[in-house]
């Protein structure tokens, strides 16, 4: 079993934001978008990101949405997030025994995913997919610079 990016640890991350978020639904989208930025919190202007700055971490948002399901599942399945049918699609949030769960975690891990969480719903939660796309997109591409092609005249 992988120890990071396993349904269990996405599934916390998710619970985290949906927590915070509370009582605010998200969707998948959103949650998506959401969970990169709480992992990546310093490329946004927040405190020091949870996972190492990478160049290739604008990749991560193509394979999330996959981990991210896998993870909500677990939480559902748990009954510690809900889910239903909104104006937007299916939404996610917390469920009452949510909180109560994430209060018995006393890892420093836990407690960084928790302060990241509250830092990324403060500054992104209330924002609609589009404007929170938008704000990853400047970041993703400062993160694509780094792998512009090196002329060959350059190279000599």
């Amino acid at each position: 079993m992988k120890p990071l990016n396993s349904p269990l640890e996405v599934g916390l991350r998710v619970l985290m934001l949906l927590q915070e978020a509370f009582p605010q639904h998200l969707d998948l989208n959103q949650l998506v978008l959401l969970d990169h930025s709480l992992l990546h919190s310093a490329d946004l202007g927040g405190p020091e990101s949870l996972h190492p700055a990478v160049p290739i971490r604008a990749g991560e948002l193509g394979i999330k949405r996959e981990a991210i399901e896998a993870g909500l599942e677990v939480m559902v399945r748990a009954e510690l997030a809900q889910a239903g049918v909104g104006d937007g699609g299916i939404e996610f949030w917390a469920s009452e025994s949510a909180d109560g769960f994430t209060n018995l975690l006393e890892t420093e891990y836990a407690s960084q995913l928790h302060s990241r969480a509250a830092w990324v719903v403060a500054h992104f939660g209330t924002l609609d997919e589009q404007s929170l796309r938008s704000a990853l997109s400047s970041v993703a591409k400062h993160w694509s610079e780094e792998f512009t092609p090196v002329a060959e005249e350059e190279l000599y």
